[in-house]
């Protein structure tokens, strides 16, 4: 018996399976660039699209591990990344990680980004909106490509999608709030 299977032993006697991801370098990759992002003080508009990479592969994960259990819905991959959104974005919110709605219109040049203070927006859920766009229209256009080609372009396409999306979206974004 490998150490693997030794070290998951336990959880089978708790009927608790080992599960495998359809893409754990996707999720690895957000929670990676989230943490860097932070620990150099990055600003939270940036912050947020790696915030929106990790809810989309999350849920894109989930997902992928209740179709192999052939259990499949109409529009389940665009609930799951709903749900995974809010409950994001929620508790973020109720821990006032994101800034409240009034906070944010009555100090909009503090708190928000692009003029969005108006509408309540603050950085971090900026980015996580668009961080959340972004990388769900990178993965169609890889699952597009995958699937025009009948193969990939390269290993591991879809994580390469994710990650120069994030980046892309990321040096935009600086870009911009820079010049603005």
């Amino acid at each position: 018996m490998n150490s693997k299977k030794l070290l998951l032993a336990p959880l089978a006697l708790l009927g608790i399976q080992a599960v495998h991801a359809h893409c754990p370098l996707c999720t690895g990759a957000a929670i990676g660039g989230i943490a860097l992002a932070r620990i150099f003080g990055v600003d939270d508009s940036i912050v947020g699209i790696f915030i929106g990479a990790f809810i989309v592969s999350t849920a894109l994960w989930f997902s992928k591990i209740l179709q192999k259990r052939k259990l499949k819905f109409p529009l389940q991959d665009e609930l799951f990344v709903a749900a995974s959104f809010l409950m994001m974005v929620v508790p973020l919110y109720a821990a006032n990680v994101i800034t409240s709605f009034d906070m944010v219109r009555s100090m909009p040049a503090h708190h928000a980004i692009f003029g969005l203070g108006v509408f309540g927006i603050d950085k971090l859920l900026f980015g996580i909106i668009i961080g959340t766009i972004g990388v769900w229209l990178a993965l169609l256009l890889s699952d597009g490509i995958k699937e025009a080609r009948g193969k990939s372009l390269w290993p591991f396409q879809g994580i390469s999608f994710v990650l120069i999306a994030s980046i892309v979206m990321s040096i935009i974004v600086w870009g911009l709030t820079k010049w603005i």
